[in-house]
């Protein structure tokens, strides 16, 4: 816990040590996705309200509707544990991306190490999306009226995915300052732990950035294309 810690404040010294034990990141990992199981527990709420808004607005029988409705909600736990698998699987392949676009670039950071930096930095997007759910929370989950409008730390709070659309709502929201701490971490860390030159660290890191944002917002592109053809937008 105290390597966590130190990684968030005062992270070159943190990742000279991790370079140092060079072993898997177990331990942090599992603190990592405990905290990813929290966040998803204390968004069943709200997972639940998005979930009866966009299932009312379907093209089906009412009778049907209230159905689909009943079984969404009794499987939201069983969601968590789906999200839970899905984040752990995300941060696998985040490390496989990063291990690749240092083995073009070079010097090859390996796969242990690749995933080290990836677990620890993604702390500070973990902390973001708590804080996050606290926000929510705070406004009060009544004020949703959009699966859009739960994502409070962004810069997409100074405009409206009515005026933005969904897919560049969604890039701007993950211009934030967790996200802007991430790169950041990820950053001093594979400086510390391959001795590039910061240039060619921040141009690195900012790709993989790009590429984790860009599968965000195409996501929500697909989903909005599937949605309008399926008539429920």
């Amino acid at each position: 816990m105290n390597t966590i810690l130190q990684t968030l404040f005062s992270p070159a010294k943190a990742f000279q040590t991790l370079k140092r034990e060079n072993k898997f990141p177990g331990m942090a990992l599992i603190i990592l996705l405990v905290l990813v199981a929290i966040n998803l527990i204390l968004m069943i709420p709200v997972t639940s309200k998005i979930t009866t808004m966009m299932m009312s607005s379907m093209p089906l029988p009412e009778e049907r509707r209230e159905i689909a409705i009943q079984v969404a909600h009794k499987m939201r736990y069983l969601q968590v544990i789906g999200g839970l698998f899905s984040i752990a699987v995300m941060l696998f392949l985040y490390s496989l991306l990063l291990f690749i676009l240092t083995a073009i670039a070079k010097p090859v950071l390996d796969y242990v190490k690749s995933l080290t930096l990836v677990v620890y930095s993604y702390f500070a997007v973990m902390i973001g999306e708590l804080i996050n759910t606290a926000l929510l929370y705070f406004r009060g989950l009544e004020e949703i009226k959009s699966p859009f409008e739960i994502m409070l730390t962004g810069v997409n709070m100074f405009t409206s995915v009515e005026k933005a659309g969904a897919p560049f709502y969604t890039f701007l929201s993950m211009i934030n300052p967790f996200q802007i701490w991430f790169v950041i971490l990820l950053s001093i860390g594979l400086k510390v732990f391959t001795g590039m030159k910061y240039r060619k660290v921040w141009i690195l890191v900012m790709l993989f950035w790009l590429i984790l944002v860009l599968f965000s917002v195409a996501s929500v592109w697909f989903s909005q294309t599937a949605m309008k053809k399926a008539g429920i937008m």
